[in-house]
């Protein structure tokens, strides 16, 4: 457990003591190390580590039945994109671990991109440790890739070609296909000033969801719908999303993201109170909690947005800081400690027995 908390920490320190800067994306030689510190820090314990993780067998067996066989068979056996991680990994006989680690790197480079779009971009980063980072990067290995992509998609907007965002996307599908619920989501970021183009967009992406996800409804109803898994959590996680979605709607003129970005934010905060709403409904709690972690993002943006959120005066933003790294610590305590599935990550193991 001692690793996971000297992740923690160090973002926390970070967020405790960063000073404000009117400028975002600009944080200097000094704190861009200290970023890549963490990263490197975070990717190293994802890809080392050993029997860690939810889904830990389930990736294991993938990589086994990966590696005998062809290209083309990697490719039909899973999801196209993790299905050749999986093949090139199996043909260079290095197990399992380059995958945990490319896919631990996509989220962690994802959560940085995002968190340096808000004011405090520590606070962003910690949001995501508890749960993003250390619960799906090292469980849920071929969403958290997605996720990550997603992510760098979301970051993008604004700054790279509308082909280039929908190349990133289309990477998320390729690592989950399920990661396709989130292009409609995308549509009026992609046509801000172009109502019937974002229409086209949403459309064209909605239909592409549905495509992609009818290859996969078979799997999809025996492993969740059809056994009715229950989702250990799955209620509290997706509180997570809700919390945090719900400032963001009631207080949205104060949110300082402007352009495409705004409003896929904002289309994902209706998504994760629609998502908590489907919970009630559902026969399965597991299917709607994995659809659930396309939208934890939101958090990130919210920890990192909240002084303009709450309009915190300069006088009440140590506290503010205080207040929030308190609330990102209650969390990991509670998954580490508390949740059910604790066993799965704690003690962590490493594969050389180094930490």
């Amino acid at each position: 457990m001692t690793v996971y908390w000297l992740l923690f920490g160090y973002v926390a320190i970070m967020a405790l003591l960063f000073p404000l800067t009117p400028e975002r994306e600009r944080l200097g030689a000094m704190q861009s190390l200290a970023i890549l510190g963490f990263v490197v820090a975070y990717v190293l314990v994802a890809t080392l580590r050993y029997q860690i993780g939810g889904d830990w067998v389930e990736y294991q067996d993938m990589y086994d039945a990966v590696r005998q066989g062809s290209l083309r068979d990697a490719v039909q056996f899973t999801d196209p994109v993790f299905g050749i991680m999986l093949w090139v990994s199996g043909k260079l006989h290095a197990g399992i671990y380059p995958v945990n680690g490319l896919c631990a790197a996509l989220i962690a480079v994802g959560t940085v991109r995002v968190a340096q779009t808000t004011r405090e971009p520590w606070l962003a980063i910690l949001a995501a440790v508890p749960y993003l980072l250390i619960v799906v990067g090292m469980g849920y290995v071929r969403q958290a890739g997605a996720i990550g992509m997603i992510m760098i998609a979301i970051a993008s907007l604004g700054r790279a070609r509308p082909v280039t965002i929908i190349g990133e996307l289309a990477l998320a599908i390729g690592l989950h296909s399920t990661g396709g619920i989130v292009f409609p989501l995308f549509g009026p970021g992609l046509a801000q000033r172009r109502r019937w183009l974002a229409l086209v967009i949403t459309g064209l992406g909605a239909v592409a969801f549905v495509s992609i996800l009818s290859l996969r409804i078979d799997e999809f109803e025996k492993g969740y719908i059809e056994q009715a898994y229950e989702s250990s959590g799955a209620t509290v996680r997706l509180l997570m999303n809700l919390l945090p979605s719900l400032v963001l709607l009631v207080r949205w003129r104060d949110f300082p993201v402007e352009g495409g970005a705004r409003r896929v934010w904002l289309g994902f905060a209706v998504a994760s109170i629609l998502t908590f709403a489907a919970l009630i409904i559902s026969p399965s709690s597991t299917a709607v909690d994995r659809v659930g972690l396309y939208f934890a993002p939101v958090q990130l943006v919210v920890f990192g947005s909240m002084l303009d959120l709450l309009r915190v005066p300069r006088a009440g933003i140590f506290l503010v800081r205080t207040v929030m790294i308190g609330i990102a610590a209650l969390v990991q305590m509670v998954w580490l400690v508390l949740a059910t599935d604790a066993p799965l990550w704690v003690p962590y193991h490493a594969i050389f027995g180094l930490m």
